[in-house]
């Protein structure tokens, strides 16, 4: 494991504790986006079979590693096989050139929805690049914060409140 060039080296006592700052910071977006997309599960009828997976993702990027929270929910339309996603998430990827801290909600529809057709839409997308680890982790709880006040996104896609 040690020779595997996707494994990130923490050497120094600064770096274990900025990984350990970008670990347990995560934690609590992590949480917030949980909770809210929870309640949007509860609030809104996303149909049989509907799920909701809360997950949190590490990715390596060509820019360097992403640590990401991802909350997917994942709905049929009405006799049709196919499964249709709506994505909330948030991350921050750590660059040689300074950490990048993104938030994003997709959807990806397999066939048409509410006001959106069938394809991939990006409905809100913020992305702010070199900052330090402790000013991406600021900035990643505040996108959370603004992604957590997106409850109309549900209704926006033609789905009922239950």
């Amino acid at each position: 494991m040690a020779d595997d060039p996707l494994m990130l080296n923490v050497t120094s006592p600064d770096e274990a504790a900025s990984m350990a700052l970008l670990l347990t910071t995560m934690h609590r977006p992590h949480k917030e986006l949980d909770d809210f997309t929870t309640q949007l599960h509860i609030a809104y009828d996303f149909g049989n079979e509907s799920g909701l997976v809360p997950a949190i993702e590490i990715e390596n990027h060509a820019e360097g590693p992403e640590l990401r929270a991802c909350h997917r929910f994942g709905f049929f339309a009405e006799d049709d096989a196919d499964v249709s996603e709506l994505w909330f998430s948030a991350g921050v990827t750590i660059t040689s050139t300074g950490c990048i801290v993104e938030a994003m909600v997709d959807v990806d529809l397999e066939r048409p929805w509410g006001e959106f057709g069938a394809v991939v839409h990006t409905l809100y997308r913020e992305r702010i690049d070199q900052l330090s680890l402790t000013d991406a982790l600021s900035c990643l709880e505040k996108q959370v914060t603004a992604l957590c006040t997106m409850g109309d996104v549900p209704n926006r896609l033609g789905f009922d409140a239950s």
